[in-house]
């Protein structure tokens, strides 16, 4: 089922023309670089398009995305969700995730998949006009317009605080962007999602101020 028949409960074959214009206006904000950095607005806007124009960042080192020196240069914050919204584990499932800290321009977000069987630590920097076509190791991006399953901001209890997390983000204009609830809530009720001792040594040595407590 493609994504206008999931937000409209019709067949894409025979859309109304209404319903075409929000799903390609939903499907420039959640795919194209440009629409999502005027969302940020000025100054922000204007420091993001300054930014370096590349996949990598040139002298970065380390893992890519998997450490703070060498993180993922994306196109904002509306960037940094639509980014991590595309990412696929090697099974296909698609993450959970939410910032966690900051180091200098570097944003830190926590991710799970959907089955809460591996987690990871991820690194982006914002400051870019347009988002990377690589991934940290393991990890792939799809093809397909993917709603955000994820948050700039801390999320309190993750990943089961999401529905929480996404009604105090529902004044932000994005709402409509978000995969259902119903898609995060059959996610959490699959497993514990319980951290692993080795994600836990991963998230207490990425930042010594995280934004929250293990």
């Amino acid at each position: 089922m493609g994504l206008l028949s999931k937000l409209f409960g019709q067949s894409e074959k025979s859309p109304s023309r209404e319903a075409q214009q929000v799903f390609e206006k939903m499907r420039r904000l959640l795919d194209d670089d440009a629409p999502q950095i005027a969302m940020v607005g000025e100054p922000i806007a204007s420091m993001i398009n300054r930014g370096l124009d590349c996949d990598q960042l040139p002298d970065s080192k380390g893992r890519f995305g998997l450490e703070v020196s060498n993180p993922v240069p994306v196109n904002g914050p509306i960037g940094e969700l639509a980014y991590l919204s595309k990412l696929r584990n090697s099974n296909g499932e698609r993450l959970l995730f939410h910032r966690i800290g900051s180091q200098g321009t570097v944003d830190i977000f926590e991710a799970v998949d959907f089955s809460g069987q591996e987690w990871f630590v991820l690194y982006l920097d914002m400051y870019h006009p347009r988002k990377s076509r690589l991934t940290p190791t393991g990890l792939s991006l799809s093809d397909e317009t993917s709603q955000f399953t994820g948050f700039t901001s801390n999320c309190a209890d993750f990943p089961r605080g999401f529905p929480a997390e996404k009604a105090k983000n529902s004044g932000s204009g994005l709402n409509m962007l978000y995969a259902p609830l119903s898609t995060i809530e059959e996610a959490l009720s699959r497993s514990s999602f319980d951290r692993p001792s080795a994600h836990i040594q991963e998230l207490q040595k990425s930042n010594s101020d995280l934004s929250f407590k293990l």
